[in-house]
C-alpha cells in the first residue's frame, strides 16, 4: 500500500497492558502514537470526553460530511448536561452556544489545549459547576486539561489528533480489541494472539463465546491487510481455526 500512512494503521490486542510494551517499542524507534486503551490519554469511560471527541471530529470534518451529525452532538449533549439544562430556554441557549463555537472552530490544526479551554469558558464551565453529578466527569475534563497544557505531555496535540482526524495525525493508533468497536483501518495487525491468553487458560464457555466474538471484532477492522501475530509454536485456537477456514475455502 504505497499510500498508507501511519493514522491508517492500528495494533490491536487482547489486554490493556500489552499495550504498554508496543508503545514504548514504537517510541523507541521513534514512532508517535495514540491509544484508545485503557491506558489512553483519557477514560474511555467519560461520556463528556467521547463527547467532546465527537465534537472535535465535527471540526476536523463533520461540518462538511455530516458525521457526526451536528443534531446529534447537540441531544448527546443535553442528555449529558440534562441535571441543569431544565427549561426549553436553557436547551435552547446550549445549542445556539455549542453551533457558535463550533463553527468558528472548524480547523484540524488547531491547538487541542486552547480548543478546549475556549470550550471550558464559553460553554462548559457553567454546566460542569451546577451539575452535581457531574463533579467526576469535570475531574477527568480539567486534568485532561492540564495534560494539554504548555510543557506537559500531551501540549503538541491538534484537533485533528484528538479526534483521529486531520493533517499532523500521522500516528499508529494502538488499541484493545474491545475498544476497536466501530472503527476501521486500512492496516491491522493483531498483536499477542496468543494460546492462553485469548481465551484465557481455563475460561469458561461463555468467557470463550466472548473472547472469540473479541477476536472477529479485531479482524474485522481491518479494510485492506491484516496481520496476526503470537508468540512463537503458541498461537491461540482462534487463529488455527481461522487459517482452518481460509485453507479450505482455497482448496473448495
Amino acid at each position: 500500500m504505497p499510500d498508507l500512512t501511519l493514522d491508517k494503521v492500528a495494533v490491536l490486542y487482547p489486554a490493556a497492558w500489552i499495550g504498554d510494551g508496543v508503545a514504548d517499542a514504537a517510541q523507541e524507534h521513534n514512532f508517535e502514537v495514540i491509544r484508545t486503551d485503557g491506558n489512553a490519554i483519557y477514560p474511555r469511560s467519560s461520556q463528556l470526553m467521547r463527547w467532546l471527541e465527537q465534537c472535535a471530529l465535527w471540526c476536523c470534518s463533520g461540518w462538511r460530511t455530516g458525521i457526526p451529525r451536528l443534531s446529534k452532538l447537540v441531544a448527546e449533549g443535553r442528555k449529558i448536561f440534562s441535571e441543569v439544562l431544565v427549561s426549553d430556554d436553557d436547551k435552547l441557549s446550549f445549542q445556539r452556544g455549542l453551533l457558535t463555537l463550533l463553527w468558528a472552530q472548524r480547523d484540524s490544526t488547531l491547538s487541542l489545549h486552547r480548543w478546549l479551554m475556549d470550550l471550558r469558558e464559553e460553554l462548559l464551565i457553567h454546566l460542569l459547576t451546577a451539575g452535581r453529578t457531574l463533579r467526576d466527569e469535570r475531574n477527568i475534563f480539567d486534568a485532561f486539561v492540564e495534560r494539554t497544557g504548555l510543557g506537559k505531555d500531551c501540549e503538541d496535540l491538534t484537533l485533528g489528533v484528538f479526534c483521529g482526524h486531520g493533517e499532523g495525525n500521522n500516528r499508529i493508533n494502538l488499541s484493545t480489541l474491545h475498544s476497536s468497536k466501530g472503527r476501521e483501518f486500512a492496516l491491522v495487525v493483531l498483536f499477542g494472539i496468543d494460546a492462553d491468553r485469548i481465551p484465557r487458560k481455563r475460561a469458561s464457555e461463555r468467557e470463550q463465546r466472548e473472547a472469540r466474538r473479541l477476536f472477529y471484532v479485531g479482524f474485522t477492522r481491518a479494510e485492506s491487510e491484516i496481520h496476526i501475530t503470537y508468540s512463537k509454536s503458541s498461537p491461540s485456537r482462534f487463529v488455527t481455526e481461522l487459517q482452518y477456514r481460509l485453507e479450505s475455502e482455497q482448496k473448495g
